[in-house]
């Protein structure tokens, strides 16, 4: 009885609020059909890079952790990969089709999805709620680079170029944020030291503040905008691949490299997130089949309502 209560009160206290932010921004999206490209924009281009700014540099990420997050996402990627391709094979998927399904499952949304999880679901010690936002941040990095470089190259199916998805990975401002937290603090400057500036702190601090909400209504605006396309088991496949294999593949992950406690944790609930819509929108880029892509992270976002508080659960009773 009391798990339960536990798994209810991460059901209220984490993905109520996402269901709430996402609904108001699903039902600005309906209403403004250009509301889901102008908030994506403000999201990229200036919340984004100042909340990874000020959150990697409030962190206590050292730099062994930094070489450990990277190799974990690197390696997620190359197993959830091989189950998308097995999945695949058995459905005796086109090209075309075996990229999209490819990019579902490697690809998930790690900047407006599973960073405001970690700030909800680590809100009662803002210490480890830092810390966790600090590594998702670090996983949301590789992964946009992943979209832009390994997605790119399988939503081409062999018949584009990926040139031009490479150059807009160069242009993600969020990786010069990173770039620039990590440099200064490389030389000893800590939050401490710019928060004297507060001509600099105090704009960026409340910039920071409304990264939250308004990645959560992007994301509703966005899932306004798409399609779902009825292919049920093609859909369900790719569901299943990214919200079950992904956090199992974290789990024995972790395992395998002997990561425990909090670290372990935030890995993992990270790797149960939904689809990227990165793969929606390298699907329209490269016409790489969009209405399943689109109805894939439709889907997997409605899926996640249900299946990332019992991950949460899970990993915090038993890790």
């Amino acid at each position: 009885m009391e798990a339960l209560q536990h798994l209810a009160a991460i059901a209220y206290g984490v993905i109520g609020p996402i269901v709430v932010l996402v609904g108001a921004g699903y039902l600005v999206g309906r209403c403004v059909p250009v509301a889901a490209e102008v908030l994506a924009k403000v999201l990229l281009y200036l919340l984004i890079p100042v909340y990874v700014f000020l959150n990697i540099m409030s962190s206590s990420l050292e730099g062994a952790e930094y070489g450990t997050i990277i190799l974990f996402s690197a390696l997620i990627l190359v197993i959830l990969y091989a189950a998308a391709r097995g999945a695949s094979a058995l459905r005796r998927h086109d090209p075309p089709m075996r990229g999209a399904f490819a990019n579902t499952a490697i690809l998930y949304n790690s900047a407006n999805f599973a960073i405001p999880v970690m700030a909800l679901a680590f809100s009662f010690d803002p210490v480890q709620e830092t810390y966790a936002v600090a590594v998702q941040v670090v996983v949301a990095t590789c992964q946009g680079l992943a979209a832009y470089t390994i997605g790119a190259f399988l939503a081409a199916a062999g018949s584009g170029t990926v040139r031009h998805a490479m150059v807009k990975a160069l242009r993600l401002p969020f990786i010069y944020a990173l770039a620039a937290a990590l440099l200064l603090k490389h030389f000893g400057i800590v939050a401490g030291d710019l928060e004297q500036a507060t001509i600099f702190w105090k704009p960026a601090t409340l910039i920071s503040g409304a990264y939250i909400p308004m990645a959560l209504m992007t994301l509703g605006a966005q899932m306004a905008c798409v399609k779902v396309v009825r292919v049920p088991v093609d859909l369900a496949l790719a569901v299943f691949v990214r919200l079950m294999i992904g956090p199992l593949a974290g789990l024995a992950l972790v395992k395998v490299m002997g990561l425990e406690g909090l670290l372990a944790q935030i890995l993992i609930i990270g790797a149960s997130g939904p689809s990227a819509v990165a793969s929606a929108v390298l699907a329209i880029e490269f016409k790489n089949r969009p209405d399943f892509a689109s109805s894939a992270v439709f889907l997997s976002t409605l899926a996640a309502g249900v299946s990332v508080p019992l991950v949460i659960f899970l990993v915090q009773t038993w890790l």
